[in-house]
């Protein structure tokens, strides 16, 4: 009986690795295809990921700065 428990004990392990080696080739598969979807973004998208705010919030920092630039030029068209 000690020798049926050793042999259990050897093959629950090698099943682990065969198991461990299938889902980090299932994994190494599906990080190429996020980097060909990722890739196939537009700009505009690809910056959003990179950061950590909303499109919502992005979009409207992008509205005030326009607006800031706009007030900007529009103060040195009246100054001359």
């Amino acid at each position: 009986m000690d020798q049926e428990t050793t042999e259990v004990q050897t093959e629950e392990p090698e099943k682990r690795l065969s198991e461990l080696e299938q889902e980090n080739e299932r994994l190494k598969k599906e990080n190429e295809l996020l980097k060909e979807y990722r890739a196939s973004l537009p700009l505009k998208e690809r910056l959003y990921d990179r950061i950590p705010l909303t499109v919502k919030q992005m979009d409207w920092i992008i509205l005030a700065l326009l607006a800031l630039l706009t007030g900007v030029v529009l103060l040195g068209l009246l100054d001359r």
